[in-house]
């Protein structure tokens, strides 16, 4: 079980934006590889996510891409989430998000220009030029992928994407799943036969003589030894 995160209250989770700075490292392991499990799953695809995680690098099945959205997003709505979560009101929050459109920012800015003020251009999100994210989330998001990027390089990484199979593999083991591929029985499990009195089974089955038509061209009848228009094998 993911027994790192689970059960804690939000104020108690250790996957928060400020853990996640220290990633790859040793004494992070656990943390991360948590924050891989409940949140980069969702992103990449929780059914791809446990197909590959026990028997594929991590690097194979996650991109770089994939991850540094991942914390962006974590980023963006961490205090609005953790305000839904201590309101247990998961519907709403008046805690905008950070980067992103939300009724509370759209609601701010009318304000500010009714009163003759206009917000920061870098901090309005612009929905239809980036889909709906603020030129400081982008900006963001492109830190995040070349700090990911570098640090996929070092060797610490590698001994992370080992860490987090052999987790994977246990968790399977104990949750009753395989953690491998799974294999296909089926084609050599023995079938049942039917009985019957058509034929000998012990006694093998010559093949009979065929005798095959085959329209030769008249001039290559000596070649292949023929005088007429068939030929047997």
């Amino acid at each position: 079980m993911l027994n790192i995160t689970e059960k804690n209250d939000v104020g108690d989770m250790p996957v928060t934006p400020n853990t996640l700075v220290d990633r790859y490292t040793e004494a992070n392991y656990p943390v991360y590889k948590d924050f891989v499990s409940f949140f980069v799953s969702g992103v990449v695809g929780v059914r791809k996510f446990d197909r590959n995680k026990c028997h594929i690098r991590y690097n194979k099945y996650v991109t770089i891409s994939d991850e540094a959205f991942t914390v962006l997003t974590l980023e963006n709505n961490w205090k609005r989430w953790c305000s839904m979560a201590e309101a247990d009101d998961w519907k709403d929050s008046d805690e905008p998000s950070k980067w992103t459109t939300s009724k509370e920012k759209r609601k701010a800015k009318g304000s500010d220009t009714m009163d003759g003020y206009s917000s920061d251009e870098n901090d309005t999100p612009q929905a239809k030029r980036y889909r709906g994210w603020s030129a400081q989330g982008i900006a963001r998001y492109n830190q995040l992928f070349e700090e990911i990027k570098k640090e996929r390089e070092k060797p610490q990484f590698e001994d992370f994407e080992t860490y987090c199979m052999e987790e994977f593999v246990e968790e399977a083991g104990e949750s009753g799943k395989h953690g491998g591929k799974r294999k296909r029985t089926e084609e050599d499990k023995a079938l049942p036969s039917a009985r019957h009195e058509l034929w000998d089974d012990d006694v093998p089955v010559e093949p009979e003589e065929q005798t095959i038509t085959t329209n030769v061209p008249r001039s290559l009848r000596r070649l292949v030894g023929q005088t007429g228009a068939t030929t047997s094998m």
